[in-house]
């Protein structure tokens, strides 16, 4: 807005942008929610293979884990990526 407006071209236009705004926050809380239900189904499809594995490795579902666990996957292998390397010449 390089030019100055009239209050009442200014209302209308911020009267736009807001509607705009809310429109978008709409947008957002649903994509968030959506994220959050996927979250809490793979929770459950997780916490659904604990319990099968650990009923097929002859522990009752109660028992907990032993930190060696080979059901469990090791958890200093979690989120690495490939080895970043750097050039010596510089």
């Amino acid at each position: 807005m390089g030019q100055d407006l009239d209050p009442r071209a200014a209302g209308v236009f911020l009267t736009a942008e807001a509607a705009l705004l809310e429109a978008r926050i709409r947008i957002l809380q649903e994509a968030i929610d959506d994220v959050g239900t996927r979250i809490e189904r793979s929770a459950e499809r997780l916490r659904r293979l604990r319990e099968q594995s650990q009923w097929e490795s002859g522990r009752t579902p109660e028992e907990p884990p032993t930190p060696a666990d080979p059901t469990l996957p090791d958890p200093e292998s979690r989120h690495e990526g490939p080895a970043v390397r750097t050039c010596p010449d510089r």
